[in-house]
């Protein structure tokens, strides 16, 4: 399972996007989005100055159908909100199945989410966010996966970087490494070949959450009977 932290930019046309730029001292906690008969409910607490002209911009914008005050009394004050559809994180949530930590704060139209579940769902998620128009940024990851080397793999590759390997120019050649380790020169590189390759993809998909799907011709042009390797593993200085 992995925890991520992501900030979320509502698009125009959201309502609490809109409301939320519209009055940046103003802090929209969505707490809940039910569907009912009369359309998507939110329960919502509006919090910052000015509330009241936070309210009444909530209640004019056009994706709102009605607005019920439910209470106002204290430092923020509670509302009911119909809409025709769901917020664009509440969406998402529940086409994808993920648990999401609420309320969700939305102010000056962005806001920060703690979700976790797995890879799959969070690109998902990611994915139904993104097709929503909001923009999604990685802030934090929290990975409790796998170890993504394995133990001849990454003691392979601390050997390497130990060795200078990596180093520009390199102090160390495959050849050479090979022999440290009492390897042959093609277990060695293509050991770190798919060594390079986890570390690669780990990094990309910890930065920008994606479904990695290669196309059949990657898949037989990487064939290892019909091809060299390449990248750092298949070179020597």
């Amino acid at each position: 399972m992995t925890r991520l932290t992501l900030r979320l930019d509502f698009p125009s046309g959201s309502w609490l996007g809109d409301v939320s730029r519209r009055h940046p001292d103003a802090t929209l906690r969505a707490t809940e989005t039910v569907a009912a008969a009369e359309g998507e409910v939110t329960a919502l607490v509006v919090a910052g100055t000015d509330r009241a002209a936070t309210v009444e911009s909530l209640r004019e914008h056009d994706r709102v159908r009605r607005l019920d005050v439910v209470d106002r009394t204290g430092p923020a004050t509670r509302l009911r909100v119909v809409a025709p559809a769901p917020p664009p994180h509440a969406a998402a949530v529940r086409e994808v199945g993920l648990p999401i930590e609420e309320p969700v704060a939305v102010r000056d139209g962005s806001a920060t989410v703690e979700v976790v579940g797995e890879r799959s769902r969070l690109t998902a998620f990611s994915r139904r966010l993104t097709g929503e128009g909001v923009t999604v940024e990685i802030e934090a990851s929290d990975a409790g996966e796998e170890p993504v080397l394995t133990d001849a793999q990454r003691d392979l590759v601390l050997a390497a970087v130990a060795a200078g390997y990596y180093d520009t120019p390199r102090e160390c050649t495959l050849t050479e490494l090979a022999e440290a380790r009492g390897l042959a020169k093609s277990t060695c590189s293509e050991t770190l070949h798919r060594a390079e390759g986890r570390i690669l993809r780990r990094f990309v998909e910890s930065a920008w959450p994606i479904d990695r799907e290669p196309s059949r011709e990657v898949e037989n042009a990487t064939n290892p009977v019909d091809t060299e390797p390449t990248g750092p593993a298949a070179q020597e200085s």
